[in-house]
């Protein structure tokens, strides 16, 4: 009788235990799937806003490098992208600054670091970039391993490559060579990036050869451009202008 009031009693305190274990194992694992949501959620925000930091911080600094490249005073400033080269088949990009911001025609427009193309028309608080892509722009653009300038134009339905024309076939360009703004178009400081030299294409008939490059510029990613400008430009234009009709 003794064990089985013995037996009994370890069974009831066992149940009692088990169930008191079941419940604070609930609880835990309740808790921790609670504390899993919000670790999830924290990880979330917090790589949201770690994009957002990255983002300002390059525009910062491409900011900084432009100031500290330059010679002589450019005018700059930074505006968020509403329409990107691709949409809808358009070559053109629009951005969400204008001329009461400070943005002006014939100002450059930078993107990831990279020379993306030209402003061409404002309104208020819009303009119209004419990029690197559209096909009836050409940008004067130099190749890194030996200086040589050429004349960079775009390729047909593509928004991430252009081809380099007139460059000759007597000079050594490999694959991986920059590709650097030249200057004397006036849109960009000299040696801004505009990209790498992906292929080069020559034909033993022809004294020039052609080069495949990858634009720099992130034309579908990008959401934030730098915008500058020289004053002095427009003072040259107007020389040039002035005397166009001299022999």
């Amino acid at each position: 009788m003794f064990w089985g009031v013995a037996l009994g009693w370890m069974n009831t305190t066992y149940s009692h235990h088990r169930t008191a274990l079941s419940g604070w194992s609930m609880r835990m694992t309740g808790s921790w799937m609670n504390t899993a949501g919000d670790l999830r959620d924290w990880t979330v925000l917090e790589a949201s806003n770690a994009r957002i930091m990255l983002e300002n911080a390059r525009l910062r600094a491409e900011l900084e490098s432009l100031k500290e490249r330059r010679s002589e005073s450019w005018q700059s400033g930074s505006a968020g992208v509403l329409r990107s080269p691709g949409w809808r088949g358009s070559p053109w990009m629009v951005l969400n600054r204008g001329g009461r911001d400070g943005a002006a025609p014939g100002a450059g427009v930078l993107s990831m670091g990279h020379a993306a193309g030209l402003i061409v028309d404002t309104t208020a608080h819009e303009s119209l970039v004419l990029t690197l892509t559209h096909p009836e722009s050409q940008w004067s653009v130099r190749l890194g391993r030996n200086g040589q300038a050429g004349r960079l134009v775009s390729i047909k339905g593509s928004v991430g490559k252009g081809l380099v024309m007139d460059v000759p076939r007597a000079q050594l360009v490999l694959p991986g060579d920059t590709v650097m703004t030249t200057g004397f178009d006036g849109v960009f400081p000299a040696d801004v990036p505009v990209g790498l030299v992906a292929d080069v294409v020559s034909d033993d008939a022809d004294e020039f050869q052609t080069v495949e490059v990858s634009l720099g510029a992130d034309f579908l990613r990008s959401r934030h451009v730098v915008w500058l400008a020289q004053p002095r430009n427009q003072r040259l234009d107007s020389l040039i202008q002035s005397n166009t009709s001299l022999p």
